[in-house]
């Protein structure tokens, strides 16, 4: 018969969890103090860390003014939020405040106690220098120097090897002393900006490379967008001081403020520089004009200009300088936008029709006499040059103004202060953290102690994985076996193992009901030892009791120890009685329990297996049913032979015997596959817990006693 093995139910599980968890509460409460103790430990040790906040807005146009006109926002320099946050973090920026700062300086203070007790001294370093290259071991070279103060004001300088460099050097003062080494000779220098540290206070400090020194201020300072298209960034920073953190993050918004400004400005810069160098060539193109026009003129005489030539030289003039208004106005456009944009292609479209306009103001001058013509055109190049020098410092101006009077789109809204209080460590959370590790600490030890030690001790774990009723749990009684030659039930029928007995009676009575002839109850254990010749004699014992008429068998043919149990010999036994040199009637012994009978095991044949498996083993029950009301087979440890498997065919319940805390589920499920295979369907199997230990999650709230 087949063990049918059931869903696990989670609820069950963890109910069982917590059953082991309170048997186990030792086991937790070290854990959990254990692991809080860490966490109150690891809250202290962590260095306090403040964070401040500044605000900065992004404007997207510039705010020059009236002075700049419209030519100060052609260099409008209005870029999406999330470039600028690029640039704020970008080398150009972050690179020129820890040099400036001097944030390649590390130090860090150091001492177990100081730093438990949150008394650790503060030094700040305005200047290091270690020479690192003549360090002979490449590995020294990353190693960090020592700082130990000698009292407030004044500290020494140590190497790595603890080789004294400076001494007595005092704060706000530069020292440089020479370092020497097999590989040269080089300066070292220091500066101490400040210090705040008792006398013997130590301070590991180190030259960080560059990158080093960026990459660890970066992983300090963060920008964000403060909501969605605000164009307002907030800058944050964290530093073990607060103080120093509102200085750090203020000159950050101030270093990009000005690389914005500076940003703004260069290309004004770039066209005047552009613009004066232009300047002397345009210059020395008018007065070339001029100079060519008074020769002619002293070549030719007087020449007046009559009416109509001067308005065709204002005609033309007024179209040359609207061509050079558009060109320029077009330079400007494509510098925001592209060449087929429509700003772009009107400008276009104007300049070409004053461009026909000038031509046909061209051929009216041909008309004229050829001196007037000569005096116009030399006339004509000496104004568009003087119009051309004319813009060009009138352009240079203005941009100066705009160069000059830039503010760039960069405003600080909010400046950065100190905190209060640190946003690092959340002690309160390292502390719950702690306890949570802990229990999951306990946890697991617990769930690796019962994987280790896999006894089953609860009858639901059976129930749940093998669909096998447990009809009893049978704690130790007092003493746990017989007194003298007596069984339990009757030297102590008030004892707890007798009680639990008399529920196994009592389960095993109710699958009787429905039967018209005697039942015959098949027990065996796993191994020896577990005992199921106590719970066969006393629960034989307790069915006599009732007044049925009970015959206990020893079919344990190899060891066999029912004998002893009542006083008496092995001999004419079962064995005999299945080989026919007995009878069943003389083999059938009476007890000092009345209406119970006993048949020994006899002595141990050559094949206990075949006698068990035969068919007059078959034809002894079937006279045995029609003589007693209860039949209890005792059977050898159903794991060592198949002895307990052929007695188990013949019989209408299987009783199997387990020991509390000793055998795993598997072993059990194992054991009763062996012990039921080959029974009819009809056969009910049932557990016993032998040697059970109650423990408060039992259920039962009290401890055993007589009732």
């Amino acid at each position: 018969m087949a063990v049918a093995k059931s869903n696990k139910d989670e609820k069950n599980e963890f109910v069982e969890l917590g059953i082991s968890l309170w048997q186990n509460w030792p086991i937790v409460l070290l854990c959990c103090l254990f692991s809080t103790l860490i966490g109150l430990f690891v809250a202290e040790w962590i260095r306090p860390v403040y964070e401040v906040n500044a605000l900065l807005q992004i404007e997207s146009k510039s705010k020059g003014g009236s002075l700049t006109g419209d030519l100060g926002s052609l260099f409008s320099t209005g870029t999406p939020t999330q470039t600028e946050i690029e640039l704020v973090k970008s080398r150009r920026v972050t690179g020129t405040v820890v040099e400036a700062l001097g944030l390649r300086n590390y130090v860090e203070p150091i001492g177990f106690l100081d730093r438990i007790l949150h008394k650790q001294g503060r030094l700040e370093l305005s200047s290091l220098e270690i020479p690192r290259a003549i360090i002979e071991d490449p590995d020294d070279r990353k190693e960090p120097w020592l700082v130990v103060a000698t009292d407030s004001l004044h500290f020494s300088l140590f190497d790595f090897n603890g080789k004294e460099i400076l001494s007595n050097c005092e704060v706000g003062k530069d020292y440089e002393a020479s370092y020497t080494t097999s590989l040269g000779t080089a300066p070292v220098k220091i500066a101490a900006s400040r210090m705040n540290a008792v006398a013997g206070q130590k301070f590991e400090i180190q030259k960080l490379f560059r990158l080093v020194g960026i990459g660890k201020f970066e992983s300090a300072f963060d920008v964000s967008e403060k909501g969605k298209r605000t164009g307002i960034l907030e800058f944050s920073y964290q530093d073990y001081y607060p103080d120093r953190a509102a200085y750090v993050l203020n000159e950050v918004a101030r270093a990009y403020q000005r690389q914005n400004v500076e940003q703004r400005s260069l290309e004004a810069k770039s066209t005047i520089e552009f613009l004066e160098n232009q300047l002397p060539i345009v210059r020395g193109k008018l007065d070339s004009a001029e100079q060519i026009l008074n020769q002619y003129r002293s070549q030719v005489g007087s020449a007046d200009i009559a009416a109509e030539t001067k308005i065709v030289l204002e005609r033309q003039m007024k179209l040359q300088q609207q061509i050079l208004e558009n060109e320029q106005r077009r330079q400007a456009t494509v510098r925001l936008f592209h060449e087929e944009h429509p700003t772009v292609k009107t400008l276009d479209d104007q300049t070409a029709k004053l461009r026909q306009e000038l031509s046909r103001a061209t051929g009216q001058v041909k008309k004229m006499p050829e001196k007037q013509q000569e005096v116009l055109r030399l006339t004509s190049d000496v104004e568009l040059n003087k119009l051309l020098y004319t813009n060009m410092l009138n352009n240079i101006q203005q941009l100066r103004l705009v160069a000059a009077g830039e503010v760039g789109s960069v405003r600080i809204i909010d400046e950065a202060e100190p905190t209060l209080g640190p946003i690092k460590p959340k002690k309160n959370l390292i502390r719950m953290a702690a306890l949570f590790l802990g229990f999951c600490l306990a946890i697991g030890i617990i769930s690796i102690k019962k994987r280790l030690h896999s006894g089953i001790k609860d009858s639901k774990t059976i129930e749940r994985e093998l669909g096998v009723s447990v009809y009893a749990k049978v704690p130790k009684g007092v003493p746990h076996g017989t007194r003298g030659t007596l069984p339990l039930a009757l030297a102590a029928p008030d004892d707890v193992a007798v009680e639990a007995l008399r529920t196994l009676r009592t389960s095993l009575e109710f699958m009787m009901l429905d039967s018209e002839k005697a039942n015959v109850i098949a027990l065996s254990g796993l191994i020896p030892g577990v005992g199921k010749s106590f719970i066969s004699v006393n629960l034989a014992v307790l069915f006599a009791g009732m007044g049925k008429k009970v015959v206990l068998i020893d079919a344990d043919l190899r060891k066999g120890r029912l004998h002893k149990e009542f006083g008496m010999k092995r001999e004419n036994g079962l064995t005999e009685v299945l080989l026919g040199s007995t009878s069943l009637e003389d083999a059938l012994k009476p007890t000092s329990v009345e209406n119970m009978d006993l048949i020994v095991c006899g002595k141990v044949p050559a094949s206990p297996a075949e006698l068990l498996g035969s068919s007059r083993y078959a034809k002894l029950l079937e006279s045995l049913r029609s003589k007693y009301d209860v039949i209890i087979v005792d059977t050898p440890p159903v794991m060592l032979v198949t002895d307990a498997m052929l007695v188990c065919r013949h019989a209408d319940q299987a009783v199997m015997v387990v020991e509390y805390d000793k055998h795993s589920i598997d072993a059990i499920r194992e054991g009763l596959e062996l012990f039921t295979k080959g029974a009819p369907e009809s056969l009910n199997p049932s557990i016993v817990i032998n040697k059970y230990v109650h423990s408060k999650n039992d259920g039962y709230g009290y401890k055993y006693g007589k009732y």
